[in-house]
């Protein structure tokens, strides 16, 4: 069976009509259009429609009639069957993740994961594992990085010009907290207090 490849995730439930609200993680708009097949959550879905607002999409599902339905929408990854590319300079992020970071010939550990940030950021964040396990993060923007082939075979991203303190600064890097994971309880402010 053919792995799907991520294109999108699904924020929120948007007005009383079913539409929920993607952060789109494809360069291909196609993706999105009126009865395209796609993986929702695991299961198969149909685009209904698609149209552009504040940086998102909005999305209606087939048999996705109100905003409670979509609301049980909420957070899940939208797949689709990957694509054969002529453009070699086209790269998917799970085809990142795993690549080898470096800057000149000095390692800096491996891309371990995408973190999304709002559309207004006009990029998303690639978490760079070190190999003694502590964690920083790196812009996933074309200024920043380039795709090369190692010299031991396979591909791996070349740092370009890095910002002052991106790679020397503090190494532990918190990621930013999942909403979908439950608040922990020895971080809850007691009560008439605000989190700093």
């Amino acid at each position: 069976m053919t792995s799907l490849v991520t294109i999108g995730r699904i924020v929120k439930a948007h007005g009383i009509r079913g539409e929920v609200a993607v952060n789109v993680q494809t360069d291909l708009p196609d993706r999105f259009d009126d009865g395209a097949t796609v993986v929702v959550g695991g299961s198969p879905r149909v685009i209904e429609s698609s149209r552009p607002h504040q940086g998102r999409l909005l999305v209606r599902f087939a048999g996705v009639v109100d905003r409670t339905q979509a609301e049980l929408l909420r957070g899940k990854l939208i797949e689709a069957e990957p694509r054969e590319f002529e453009d070699a300079e086209t790269y998917f992020v799970h085809e990142l993740v795993g690549m080898r970071v470096v800057l000149d010939e000095r390692d800096l550990g491996e891309v371990a994961a995408l973190i999304e940030l709002p559309p207004a950021a006009g990029y998303d964040l690639l978490e760079v594992r070190r190999d003694d396990g502590s964690t920083w993060l790196l812009p996933a923007a074309e200024d920043h990085v380039e795709v090369e082939e190692a010299d031991e075979g396979g591909r791996r991203l070349r740092l370009i010009d890095p910002p002052e303190g991106l790679i020397d600064g503090e190494p532990d890097v918190v990621r930013p907290p999942d909403p979908s994971d439950p608040p922990d309880p020895d971080e809850t402010p007691p009560a008439g207090q605000q989190a700093p």
